[in-house]
């Protein structure tokens, strides 16, 4: 019943199965292109497999499923794949990537007061993270960045 009907639906607009997916596909590809997801080409080409399938006869509810269960399993196993080798890998840049390293203080740091670090030849203002007070000349661990101030942590000597 439900492939007379599917196909039934197609017959009525006057459109082939076949002609259906080659549109579909085409809608996808540009969908993809415009987007550039990575999601909508999956898609491309599960329209693609319903479409040889609509060659060999097979009726539309099959060439559906085929479109639907290829679709989802080339979204599901390829995609991650794709993304880490074509998707250009995000770098820590600015500010962040300084979160992890080494200052030292050159502006006391009070529970009450910003004082200023030195990383990598700039002075920024700093923060505590757990509001010691750190005197100048101490060596400090970068832990985040709240806005443009960086809050620090006494640092540990690597030999303790």
């Amino acid at each position: 019943m439900k492939t007379l009907l599917a196909t039934g639906l197609l017959a009525n607009l006057g459109v082939s199965s076949q002609f259906f997916w080659l549109v579909a596909m085409l809608v996808l590809i540009v969908l993809e292109v415009v987007s550039v997801g990575l999601i909508t080409i999956w898609f491309a080409f599960g329209a693609l497999l319903a479409l040889i399938a609509s060659y060999f006869g097979l009726s539309f509810v099959t060439q559906v499923i085929i479109f639907a269960t290829s679709s989802l399993l080339l979204l599901v196993f390829t995609r991650p794949l794709v993304q880490k080798y074509i998707m250009p890998h995000k770098t820590k840049t600015n500010a962040n990537s300084l979160i992890g390293k080494r200052a030292v203080v050159t502006k006391a740091i009070s529970e009450h007061a910003y004082g200023q670090v030195k990383v990598d030849g700039q002075v920024w203002t700093a923060k505590a993270d757990n509001e010691l007070e750190l005197s100048k000349g101490t060596e400090v661990l970068i832990e985040a960045i709240e806005g443009v101030k960086l809050v620090v942590s006494a640092s540990v000597s690597p030999n303790h």
